[in-house]
């Protein structure tokens, strides 16, 4: 009797937004589908869906379960559901929704799962309720998880301690890495040679330093008039009100003269190429892919001093760190780099594309997902 061709093993993927799926992990993703797996990615969909079906990958809207309890139980009904349906062999999940409702799910399912912890924020810190809720499911949630990926040492350590996880089943990887070939320098990219360019690339949330940069951008404004401060990323409704910016504080922003704000963009390659210096004061990152990507194309960056940035600089060496929540230093650390000779930048953003060739290559992060996926399946 001849057998019949070999069935397809499934991936669930479980995501916040498409728009990670087409940028951070999209080579994991395409290597997943190179190996032959069946992937579906169950979200909330957005205007990435064609750009993301045309990858041969599924989409399943599941919709998106913010604080609105309503919301939250028909997120969890439709999770459910789909996962129901699909059977996959194998589940992904990544960030705190996904890891938290999507490892209850898969455990009732008995469906193995790897869970990415792309950042902490001020999950352990916030005295806000919701938080303080997150806290206590996640010390149940990864209970039967079979692998647990962590950004950096500081959050997987964390997680140990608190006894959130194991340390048989925790291992770090270097961010989501970077594909240093599609983010390589570009010569001479700067079309305006008179001004020079700061460019903060985030989405515009609290966390994320905008109200930092901006004081900081007024600060500086003040000695050298001619400098820019670019701003691009979108809106973010997904997270508490007290960490959201209002559409009227960016329009103050405009109105004022102190950034131009470029919008959400889909490839943001051509922007970090014009600009000569990439700027993200976040308050906490799991590893940021910005400043990844920033330093990967010889763009020296300023950040913060804290987990999740603080890895991706050498610091005087590959860029400048600054102090976490404080304008003034942030502004004295722009005022530097702006100081700095044309040369002295290109030395520093050499050395770091170097450093990201070396920690942070894209690769080291699929080759550690495809070896737990195998281990799973095997």
């Amino acid at each position: 009797m001849i057998a019949g061709p070999e069935k397809k093993k499934k991936i669930a993927v479980i995501e916040n937004g498409l728009f990670s799926t087409y940028t951070m992990r999209e080579g994991l993703m395409q290597r997943l589908l190179k190996e032959g797996y069946d992937v579906t990615i169950l979200t909330h969909t957005n205007s990435y869906v064609s750009h993301v079906e045309k990858t041969g990958l599924h989409v399943i809207n599941i919709g998106s379960g913010n604080l609105n309890p309503w919301k939250v139980s028909k997120y969890i009904f439709n999770l459910y559901h789909a996962l129901k349906n699909l059977q996959p062999d194998v589940c992904l999940t990544f960030s705190i929704r996904p890891a938290i409702w999507g490892n209850f799910i898969t455990r009732y399912l008995n469906i193995p799962t790897i869970t990415n912890i792309t950042g902490v924020g001020p999950l352990f810190i916030s005295k806000n309720l919701a938080y303080r809720i997150a806290r206590s499911i996640y010390r149940h949630a990864l209970k039967k998880t079979k692998k647990v990926f962590f950004q950096n040492f500081d959050d997987l350590n964390l997680f140990v301690q608190k006894k959130f996880v194991t340390k048989e089943i925790a291992e770090r990887v270097p961010g989501s890495g970077v594909d240093y070939q599609k983010f390589s320098p570009v010569a001479n990219a700067k079309t305006n040679e008179e001004n020079f360019i700061f460019l903060f690339i985030g989405r515009l949330i609290k966390d994320k330093g905008i109200f930092e940069f901006v004081d900081a951008a007024r600060i500086v404004r003040k000695k050298f008039p001619n400098i820019i401060f670019n701003v691009i990323g979108p809106f973010w409704h997904q997270n508490l009100k007290s960490n959201t910016i209002t559409k009227s504080d960016l329009q103050n922003w405009i109105v004022e003269g102190i950034i131009d704000y470029q919008g959400e963009k889909k490839d943001i390659r051509k922007f970090i190429a014009e600009a000569d210096c990439i700027v993200l004061p976040s308050y906490r990152e799991g590893t940021s892919n910005i400043l990844l990507e920033a330093a990967s194309m010889e763009k020296p960056i300023i950040t913060t001093n804290t987990t999740g940035c603080k890895e991706t600089v050498d610091d005087e060496v590959t860029g400048f760190l600054c102090k976490v929540k404080d304008a003034q230093d942030l502004a004295d650390k722009m005022e530097k780099m702006y100081l700095l000779s044309e040369e002295d930048r290109k030395t520093m953003g050499r050395k770091g594309r170097q450093k990201i060739i070396k920690e942070f290559d894209k690769q080291i992060v699929i080759n550690a997902y495809l070896k737990a996926i195998h281990e799973i399946l095997d």
